[in-house]
């Protein structure tokens, strides 16, 4: 890949608890950074393919937004 293709921003779609989230990524000296509603999260990536890395990422993403929403008090 490039090194522009890097720093592009691509999709990355996961799959948690049989529901389909789609969020963004993008790969930086050897980074993943993880876009999804309004929440960012990155990790090195190491001998893993960025694909990989940023699904991960998403994941761990989409788990802790729906903790929070879950926590949230009802007014």
């Amino acid at each position: 890949m490039s090194p522009q293709a890097y720093e592009s921003l691509n999709p990355v779609d996961a799959l948690v608890d049989g529901v389909r989230h789609s969020g963004t990524y993008r790969v930086m000296t050897g980074s993943v950074i993880v876009y999804y509603e309004g929440e960012v999260k990155f990790a090195s990536v190491g001998m893993d393919r960025p694909e990989l890395v940023a699904k991960w990422l998403l994941s761990d993403l989409v788990r802790r937004a729906e903790s929070s929403r879950r926590k949230r008090p009802l007014n």
